[in-house]
């Protein structure tokens, strides 16, 4: 499912809006830690990596359930798998498919899958169970997430050529069939199964489930890769990264990418501690439902984006890590010709006059749940009192937030998606899913052209158009883009950011100092 200088004093107020870790705690916990952190004893198979996320009461085991805090993605990736894992070069590390091949004209492809895959119950892998996703995904009544990435298929045109081949036929052409369908949100269940089952192929099962606590799962022997080095990872669930930054500097945890941005200086003096920094791909936004009063009138809109310093948002709300962004989505490349957007107050001002919203005042809602969310809303509503204007922030608990997710209407939101898998969103008329509510026609008609392409060129040519139209009337205001943050200890080894998220999802390749 997305500016300008101060002076010191108002720095000073801005980064006291964050919250802080202690420097008491910080001490006596380094203080206590330093002894041996430093003497490595030899990397060693065994044990259990302690993994803090930010996560809600509301999670369940569904490997598709709509409402999802952190673990539901950290928890998805050790149990269940992809068909292919996607890479930075562009190309496709294959897990339970082995190739996709397509007729000439992009309306027939075939799926070859990996043979002697088995789930965590025994059983083999195979077509019926991809075909059973796939259905479930593509029916509407279920409004799944997944279901936009993959709009462009005919439930009816999906069948078995035998145990481990699928075949698609399409409606009409689909150019990024292959760039879809190995999407990482869709995995694979064994058909028939219960959710709290957890039936998947992936590297570890489950052991144990206790929403908005925990989750444990252990090493499946019967994996067909090579198998984890760890014989557990302990998913921890923690209400806020403040939460999460201080179980991490006491040794509660070993790792985490939801952390305080603002604690990173803290936490590289801390003994014992690792810090690891993904690509730029982190987009954390401000969303305007454009449906609704005020934000129907896209002089409101500008006038937002207008307000919000985005150098200062970049400085203090993020801590200087990342880059400015210019209010469109995907990453920064086939990137529009117009010019980057910096606060202009009196602008906005004028904009809101015209739009009769002088003195506008109006809540903006945020759970907070990614690292200088919170921060980020406090600068806008500062700089909006400048010109008159009201922002009310009213941070609330992740399940609570989630629940109505789609029914906000000055909200935020974050994403770290390529644009081809964004857009679907964008476009979309469920709520759930398209949750500005923007609905622009040019944009829509340009969407149907670059999906209609195989070609990179000329889908970067049409982004560059589609791109544009969000920069001059979309509904989210997207201040920079950054990398995601985790810290980890120094006794743990092997782990790598997951693309194109940044986030710690992958431990097959971990193992602990002893």
């Amino acid at each position: 499912m997305l500016s300008r200088s101060v002076g010191k004093g108002q720095r000073r107020h801005l980064r006291m809006l964050a919250p802080v870790v202690t420097s008491a705690l910080v001490i006596s916990l380094a203080a206590a830690c330093s002894s041996g952190s430093s003497e490595k004893k030899g990397a060693s198979t065994g044990g259990t990596l302690r993994v803090g996320v930010v996560a809600s009461t509301i999670s369940t085991l569904d490997a598709y359930a709509n409402l999802r805090s952190q673990d539901f993605y950290v928890r998805n990736a050790t149990m269940f798998e992809p068909l292919a894992h996607r890479k930075k070069d562009g190309g496709y590390e294959w897990a339970l498919a082995t190739g996709i091949t397509h007729n000439d004209d992009n309306t027939e492809w075939t799926v070859k899958l990996r043979p002697n895959v088995k789930f965590h119950d025994g059983s083999t892998f195979g077509a019926d169970d991809v075909i059973a996703v796939f259905q479930r995904v593509l029916d509407k009544k279920n409004a799944l997430i997944e279901r936009n990435y993959i709009d462009f298929m005919d439930p009816k045109g999906i069948s078995k050529v035998d145990d481990l081949t699928v075949k698609f036929k399409l409606p009409k052409p689909y150019g990024p069939f292959e760039f879809a369908v190995t999407n990482s949100n869709i995995i694979f269940y064994k058909k028939d199964s219960k959710p709290e089952q957890a039936m998947g192929t992936g590297p570890f099962q489950l052991v144990s489930f206790s929403p908005g606590r925990e989750t444990l799962v252990k090493r499946f022997d019967g994996y067909w890769g090579e198998k984890p080095k760890v014989d557990q990872v302990k998913i921890i669930s923690f209400k806020t990264a403040e939460a999460s930054t201080n179980a991490l500097i006491g040794r509660q945890i070993d790792a985490s990418s939801n952390i305080l941005q603002t604690s990173l200086r803290t936490i590289e003096k801390t003994p014992g501690l690792k810090i690891m920094k993904s690509d730029v791909n982190l987009k954390v936004s401000i969303g305007m439902r454009a449906d609704t009063e005020p934000f129907k009138d896209v002089r409101v809109r500008q006038a937002m984006r207008l307000i919000m310093n985005r150098k200062l948002a970049l400085s203090n709300a993020f801590d200087g890590l990342g880059e400015l962004a210019n209010d469109h989505s995907g990453f920064n490349r086939c990137l529009p010709a117009v010019p980057q957007r910096e606060q202009n107050l009196e602008e906005a001002k004028k904009l809101l006059a015209d739009a009769g919203k002088s003195n506008l005042s109006i809540n903006l809602e945020t759970a907070a749940n990614k690292p200088g969310m919170l921060q980020l809303v406090q600068i806008l509503a500062e700089e909006a009192k400048k010109i008159g204007v009201t922002i009310k922030v009213q941070k609330m608990e992740l399940g609570a937030y989630l629940e109505k997710w789609g029914e906000r209407v000055f909200y935020t939101g974050y994403d770290t998606r390529p644009y081809l898998e964004g857009v679907p969103e964008i476009i979309s008329n469920d709520a759930v899913l398209n949750h500005t509510h923007w609905n622009d026609a040019e944009f829509k008609s340009l969407a149907a052209k670059l999906y209609a392409t195989s070609d990179p060129q000329e889908q970067c040519e049409i982004e560059k158009q589609m791109k544009k139209i969000e920069y001059e009337r979309g509904a989210s205001i997207l201040t920079a883009t950054n990398p995601t943050v985790s810290v980890y200890s120094s006794k743990v080894n092997g782990l790598i950011p997951e693309f194109p998220s940044g986030n710690l999802y992958d431990f097959r390749k971990v193992t602990i100092d002893q």
